[in-house]
């Protein structure tokens, strides 16, 4: 089982909609910071990524909303690494508002060249679903 991430946010009032609940695509942003943070900090950073003349491309993502959150909620965010082949990765996330799972996210990441086409992914990416 690799590595679960976690990361943290507040809620805040230009997410909301006009229910006054979080808007749904607004999740998708949080999902995004989280797998940054988790990239950060196996350090794996944009400079890197254009270093090695790879990027992490999002291919698909399936969102299940389980319960609304609202402004000044504390979320936490855990991003996993649930499998991987030699272009792409599966990533798990799951938002809780305390004990409680909000949402459930699934994300595949391919990584591509300078061309946009698949690549092989550098050894450092395939450290993200190793145990440390």
């Amino acid at each position: 089982m690799s590595k679960i991430y976690i990361s943290s946010l507040e809620v805040r009032g230009y997410e909301l909609d006009s229910f006054g609940h979080v808007n749904h695509a607004q999740y998708v942003s949080y999902m995004e910071h989280a797998r940054w943070k988790m990239l950060q900090e196996k350090g794996i950073t944009l400079e890197k990524l254009n270093e090695w003349k790879r990027w992490p491309v999002i291919a698909q993502l399936e969102v299940s909303y389980l319960k609304p959150t609202y402004i000044g909620e504390e979320l936490r965010i855990e991003t996993q690494v649930t499998g991987h082949e030699r272009t792409n990765f599966m990533i798990e996330q799951n938002i809780f508002r305390g004990d409680q799972k909000v949402l459930i996210g699934k994300v595949r990441v391919v990584m591509v060249d300078e061309k946009g086409r698949p690549a092989l992914m550098p050894d450092h990416i395939a450290n993200l679903w190793t145990e440390e």
